[in-house]
């Protein structure tokens, strides 16, 4: 079974980033993902009116797009009930690919970004710009 945890010790934070190829930053949230096997990890934080995704990714052996969504998707309902109006990837922080699956759209700049308000008005029904 599918599991999606917050991480709450900053030494399992750091462990898991490392595990994953992602730059441990103390300050910022984290999620996990787990089917019984570690499957990725989702780091976050908020500037502004943005939650900012600086690390995304799937454990070594795991390439489960479908579990590396829902936590993506989780990080994204813990921003939006927060109140912010947008999310952002940052270059380099996870791959084209999973960036692109989940909706968000690619900027000049190398980031991805999407608008939470109108993602969460219809999430089946929403439109990548």
């Amino acid at each position: 079974m599918l599991t999606v945890l917050p991480i709450q010790d900053k030494n399992i934070q750091k462990e898991l980033c490392e595990l994953c190829g992602v730059d441990f930053n103390i300050s910022s949230f984290a999620y996990r993902a787990d089917d019984g096997d570690f499957l990725g990890t989702c780091q976050f934080y908020f500037a502004n009116d943005c939650g900012v995704i600086d690390g995304f990714k799937t454990a070594p052996n795991s390439n489960d797009e479908e579990a590396m969504i829902i936590m993506l998707r989780t990080a994204m309902n813990f921003m939006h009930r927060c109140g912010l109006k947008s999310s952002s990837i940052l270059p380099n922080a996870t791959t084209e690919r999973l960036a692109e699956i989940s909706g968000y759209t690619k900027c000049d700049d190398g980031s991805y970004v999407i608008n939470l308000d109108e993602f969460y008005i219809s999430p089946c029904h929403y439109k990548k710009k």
